[in-house]
């Protein structure tokens, strides 16, 4: 009997520990009007969490690590950036824009004729990307993801294959984007590498 009671005395103490670890953390999405935003992205130190803002623009989860920043992102509303403080519960105003400490996507003109295809156009010449010997891309900031650091490819609106992007001649283009962090969560999870979008001379 006696050995039970202190089976179940650790059993609890080793519950509560497990618990008191965890930190409970609810968000309250809203827009400078002061009105709700739902369906809201949240990330966690640039790590897009899987739920969204409900429809009262409410963000609730349990964390064993607290992040050091949490970002919340509507594509027609805007972007919000803030360090954490261990707050329970705290609210987001969503900016027009970016905030400043915020990636900016760097868009660039160039002189496209001096350059035999695309990777000598990316190459050295496009803030925040890399570009190898033997044409490999990735996007400065990221590590290798199941061996895959191959950022999602869009041109004039559409996403293309890593084959097809080859074929973008320099001459056709207009500008080059590069997204990262918060900025490419709008395009979810085959952004987990970054975006690179490219606009032609003839999109619209």
């Amino acid at each position: 009997m006696k050995k039970q009671i202190i089976l179940l005395l650790s059993i609890f103490f080793l519950s509560f520990k497990i618990n008191s670890q965890e930190h409970k953390i609810t968000i309250k999405v809203k827009d400078i009007n002061n009105k709700a935003v739902p369906g809201a992205i949240i990330l966690f130190d640039n790590v897009k969490q899987k739920q969204w803002t409900n429809s009262k623009g409410v963000f609730k989860k349990r964390v064993e690590k607290t992040p050091n920043e949490i970002s919340a992102f509507h594509p027609k509303i805007g972007i919000s950036k803030i360090k954490y403080n261990n707050k329970s519960n705290f609210v987001i105003i969503l900016k027009k824009g970016n905030d400043n400490d915020i990636f900016k996507p760097a868009e660039r003109k160039i002189i496209s004729s001096r350059f035999t295809n695309i990777y000598d156009y990316l190459r050295g010449k496009v803030s925040g990307v890399n570009v190898t010997a033997d044409n490999q891309i990735t996007i400065r900031g990221y590590n290798s993801i199941n061996g895959n650091m191959t950022p999602l490819f869009i041109l004039d609106g559409n996403a293309i294959s890593e084959d097809m992007f080859a074929f973008i001649m320099p001459d056709d283009i207009k500008s080059v984007t590069v997204l990262k962090g918060p900025d490419s969560a709008v395009y979810g999870i085959r952004a987990a590498n970054g975006v690179i979008i490219v606009n032609t001379n003839q999109s619209n």
